[in-house]
């Protein structure tokens, strides 16, 4: 008997076979094949059982020389922001001052043409996908309606702002409205799901994250918080002083003079906020000590590494090192094409490899860091992908096999994939990167 979709007809299936399979970091199969039906996948491992538990008259898609991955997470990304040129198209270089960067950006908002952003979200996607990613975590960019035709899954947080007191009424209302429009979005692009997002504790006040942090619990959503990004940050977190008070706030007409710094550790001001807990994902983290960066962790935090980003405005590095060596998952994020020359995964893999300075054999690292934009992407943006296994999306990276056995493997595929190595991108089980052979 032919297996039945919900709605009462024939499921219908594709089964891919490739000389090697991922099922996740730690389970590698060659030859693999990964069967998927309405969306999901049935069942990852040898082609003869995946076939065999594949429904009846399944398309059967073989690619010979490639691996099937899991397909990649890029866990914080602003898909809005475009790549800044000047009249003749030509790539502006990044600001040396972090602040003068912000500065570029708050003026590409207020000036840029509206009709502008959906095209700016769609190139990014493409992009995106042709480096086989295949989930985002995204911070919300300017039209809202854009991410109706988002192609990608994608954890979009509604971004508040509103750091004096008298700003949280009108920064909690406004993401209030993100949010109820971002669920019904999702509503009928399911690959969209909504969170929260405090945009950074120099742009967010007591009041405000309390009441994000309040309304992020009552509806049971995600919350990510840019934070520790630069040496401006720390300076004005601690004294209320610096760039970001003589330079940012004037620029933008707000006085922040009343401002002397927060008054106390990270983590206790975070926990006192109420934003210390399950679901907070901190982006950047490159000025934490490793002491902040336990405490964090222990309170329920996780973390997204953006190493290009960071070196692009010289705000520093993370501590990959740290994070390997005490076990504390983390993903990788790309941060906005304002920011790095392109939004390939393998780049920031291969960054935050060369930032590892501990004893782990480079192997077993780049297993690990492999898993970090995979499994851990996953993880710390709570959406279901990162993994080919039965009932989760068929979310799919086929690239060329760069050869080796064991941890090796992940060596080279760390090593040798660029963007024209990523063959197809399928997200649930549909075509979005790619030609099928």
């Amino acid at each position: 008997m032919c297996p039945m979709d919900p709605s009462g007809g024939p499921r219908q299936g594709t089964v891919y076979v490739a000389s090697r399979l991922v099922v996740e970091p730690g389970t590698v199969l060659s030859p693999g094949a990964v069967a998927v039906a309405d969306g999901a996948v049935i069942l990852a491992g040898p082609p003869g059982d995946v076939l065999r538990a594949a429904p009846p008259g399944s398309t059967k898609m073989e690619f010979p020389g490639s691996v099937l991955l899991p397909g990649l997470v890029n866990a914080h990304v602003h898909l809005q922001i475009p790549r800044f040129v000047d009249p003749e198209g030509r790539p502006l270089l990044v600001p040396p001052s972090f602040i003068d960067w912000i500065l570029q950006v708050i003026s590409w908002r207020r000036g840029a043409d509206p009709s502008t952003f959906p095209g700016n979200l769609a190139e990014a996607a493409r992009e995106t996908l042709s480096f086989g990613v295949t989930a985002v975590g995204e911070i919300t960019g300017p039209d809202l309606s854009a991410y109706e035709n988002c192609p990608l899954r994608a954890r979009v947080y509604a971004e508040g702002v509103g750091f004096a007191p008298e700003a949280a009424a009108g920064g909690l209302a406004a993401v209030t409205e993100a949010v109820r429009r971002l669920e019904e979005i999702s509503g009928r692009n399911p690959v969209v799901a909504p969170g929260i997002s405090p945009h950074t504790l120099y742009t967010v006040g007591q009041e405000l994250l309390r009441s994000l942090a309040e309304r992020s619990a009552g509806k049971g959503l995600p919350v990510c918080l840019h934070l520790a990004e630069s040496r401006a940050e720390m300076e004005f977190l601690g004294e209320g002083a610096g760039e970001i008070a003589a330079k940012l706030y004037p620029a933008v007409g707000k006085d922040v003079s009343w401002f002397h710094g927060i008054g106390r550790p990270l983590p206790v001001y975070l926990a006192e906020a109420g934003l210390l807990r399950e679901g907070l994902l901190l982006v950047h983290n490159v000025h934490l000590s490793r002491r902040e960066i336990d405490a964090l962790h222990a309170g329920g935090a996780r973390f997204v590494l953006c190493p290009r980003s960071n070196a692009a405005h010289g705000n520093g590095s993370p501590d990959v090192t740290h994070f390997v060596d005490a076990k504390i998952p983390f993903a990788l994020g790309t941060d906005s094409p304002g920011s790095v020359p392109d939004l390939s995964p393998w780049s920031e893999m291969r960054a935050a490899r060369s930032l590892y300075m501990g004893g782990r054999k480079d192997t077993a690292l780049c297993r690990e860091i492999f898993r970090s934009a995979t499994v851990h992407g996953a993880a710390a943006l709570d959406l279901a992908c990162g993994v080919l296994a039965p009932g989760l999306p068929g979310d799919i990276a086929v690239v060329d096999d760069p050869g080796g056995g064991g941890d090796r493997f992940f060596r080279n595929l760390i090593e040798r994939t660029e963007q024209e190595n990523v063959r197809m991108t399928f997200v649930a089980g549909r075509l979005a990167h790619g030609a099928t052979p």
